[in-house]
């Protein structure tokens, strides 16, 4: 469930970025090229979703929760999730709330679910579909709307899909347990 749904909202976003102009597809490779590249997007995927909520999520948040309880754990996991991502050099560090934004979804799902499937399932999902299109998309579109090449949910409409999606997990998966 959590990889369907991070793959459609991105689909949706993608599209409606495409048909407003702020995102163009095109051939950028040559075909074998694109082809060796795509080839090995299912794994990475799998591999950047499984070490992250392995050590985000089972770790990290699940002792956070043992410790201090859900209204500590959840914002500070939120926070060193994002964080984690500008601990080396990065080319824009404004991607930091689109970063909240991700970890709350994904913080939540782990603590609604009471372990990694539903977190490790939407990270895996954008990923696949961030990974998969990076090498044929172009944003045109200004960077406050339609985030950045490498992380499209840092601009305001991909929180807003990121804060939609946190609302539809939580109608599905509970709320507070």
């Amino acid at each position: 469930h959590g990889a369907a749904a991070a793959i459609l909202y991105l689909a949706l976003l993608y599209l409606a970025w495409m048909l407003t102009g702020n995102v163009h597809f095109r051939m950028r490779h040559a075909i074998g090229r694109l082809a060796r590249r795509w080839a090995g997007v299912p794994l990475t995927a799998v591999l950047i979703a499984l070490v992250e909520e392995l050590l985000f999520r089972a770790m990290l948040l699940a002792g956070l929760l043992e410790a201090f309880g859900a209204w500590v754990a959840l914002p500070a996991g939120t926070v060193i999730f994002a964080a984690a991502h500008y601990v080396r050099s990065v080319k824009r560090y404004w991607t930091f709330p689109g970063h909240v934004a991700l970890g709350a979804l994904l913080c939540a799902a782990f603590y609604w679910t009471g372990n990694v499937w539903l977190s490790f399932g939407v990270h895996a999902g954008g990923v696949l579909v961030l990974m998969a299109v990076r090498p044929v998309v172009r944003y045109t579109g200004p960077a406050w709307l339609v985030g950045a090449s490498i992380f499209p949910y840092a601009g305001a409409v991909g929180i807003a899909a990121l804060v939609l999606l946190t609302v539809n997990m939580w109608l599905v998966y509970g709320g507070v347990r």
